[in-house]
């Protein structure tokens, strides 16, 4: 078998694979005789269709499993013999039969290969924390805004932005019903601007048990064809409006929060504020550095890993909605969204994200920084202590799993990454 190797764009390679007629005829004919064997053709016995026939009927099927054949015994020998670090499967894969013999293309992401740029004595200002009154008093609020509860408005109130509406609705265009358009009790916030144009907007001044009708008109870009760009109307009724009301700051509110008072709470509210703030100083320190960093490297970033990073964020958002009790494919009808338009507002902060790991690792890489055995179990057990397991049931979980190396492997990534970080805050001027 001889190959070809042609760079492409974003560290993407074409690998042209070919195998001359004393090679592929064996693989051929025993790919042929194998589903000879196994099915079955109109008029024959299992297993004694005519060859030409099998070739004709089950052509496809036959260059299929050639072609798997063929990779699985070969391509990694190209791997191998060209030094290749792989980060995605073969993909965009045609093949063709040419005198006698076999050709497979097909493209596949590898790490890129990158020089750093400037790493070490870069100037970065970093500011300071200062710890003020009214800081104190904006988180006193933001602490009695997280214990404020929905409580139902009283008889004739009108519903404004921001009051928490139970709502049923029933969408039609046209005159014609449409497919989740329909809900006997919805809970929305108005103002979270979860349905599509003005729905929330038309709802302010409603009153409980009112009806009335919404119009808006759906996006021109929405996911259903049959409703982009259409006006649609909704037949609403409020079946429940609830206002966020907010606890005043007492002792005995201080108490069932767990402090002696109000004045033990703002002192260690204070001391609290001023943690988080510091925290946050240096976190966003830490990120013009390494953006600094990454502005003077240059790479080639593998459209795979940003698919997976996305792919990785769309995941954790679904699950979010899940835990709320709405299902992904349910907020992309309320929102008017698609998995495209999802793709490419997540897309370029999944590619700096890439950068960033990327441009750390070969950091660490570079500077020889390693992650110890003792290090590894130690961030095991905070892992196993965030679920509320011990380190033992952790390990336990992972073999039965057969995921204990992945999970170090994970682990070990993160670690190593953090180091890289560390010894470019250490190296600042």
């Amino acid at each position: 078998m001889k190959h070809e190797i042609k760079k492409l764009e974003k560290s993407a390679l074409e690998i042209t694979m070919t195998w001359n007629k004393e090679e592929f005829a064996p693989i051929e004919k025993k790919v042929i005789t194998e589903i000879q064997k196994n099915v079955e053709v109109p008029g024959f016995r299992k297993g004694h269709a005519p060859i030409d026939q099998i070739e004709t009927k089950f052509a496809k099927e036959i260059t299929e499993e050639i072609t798997d054949k063929l990779i699985k015994s070969d391509f990694m020998n190209v791997v191998k013999e060209a030094e290749l670090k792989p980060i995605s499967p073969l993909y965009n894969a045609k093949t063709e039969k040419k005198d006698g013999g076999f050709e497979i293309v097909a493209s596949i992401d590898v790490f890129p290969e990158f020089e750093l740029g400037q790493y070490k004595d870069l100037e970065v200002e970093k500011t300071e924390f200062e710890m003020t009154d009214e800081k104190l008093e904006e988180a006193v609020k933001e602490l009695l805004k997280s214990k404020a509860k929905l409580e139902d408005c009283e008889e004739g109130y009108k519903a404004a932005m921001g009051d928490t509406l139970d709502l049923a609705f029933e969408g039609s265009v046209d005159g014609v019903a449409f497919e989740g358009g329909k809900a006997d009790s919805h809970t929305l916030e108005l103002g979270s601007h979860s349905f599509i144009d003005t729905f929330e907007d038309q709802l302010v001044g409603y009153t409980v048990g009112q009806e009335g009708e919404v119009n808006v008109t759906f996006p021109t870009e929405y996911h259903v064809d049959t409703l982009a760009g259409k006006p649609a109307l909704f037949k609403v009724k409020v079946n429940a409006i609830k206002k966020l009301t907010t606890p005043e700051l007492t002792d005995d509110l201080a108490k069932e929060l767990k402090y002696e008072n109000v004045e033990d709470l703002k002192a260690k509210l204070r001391e609290e504020t001023e943690k988080k703030g510091k925290e946050a100083v240096e976190v966003e320190f830490k990120g013009r550095l390494l953006q600094k960093v990454m502005e003077l490297t240059e790479v080639e970033i593998p459209k795979s890993l940003v698919m997976q990073e996305v792919d990785a964020k769309i995941n954790q958002f679904a699950q979010q909605l899940k835990s709320q009790g709405m299902e992904f494919e349910q907020y992309l009808k309320m929102t008017g969204s698609t998995m495209e338009s999802i793709y490419d507002q997540l897309a370029p902060m999944s590619e700096n994200k890439v950068k960033m790991d990327l441009v750390l690792d070969r950091i660490a890489q570079v500077e020889k920084l390693e992650v110890t055995e003792e290090e590894l179990v130690e961030k095991a057990k905070e892992f196993a202590t965030s679920y509320g397991m011990t380190y033992e049931a952790l390990q336990d979980e992972l073999n039965k799993n057969k995921k204990m190396e992945d999970f170090k492997g994970s682990i070990k990534a993160d670690l190593v990454i953090n180091k890289a970080m560390d010894f470019l805050v250490a190296n600042v001027k």
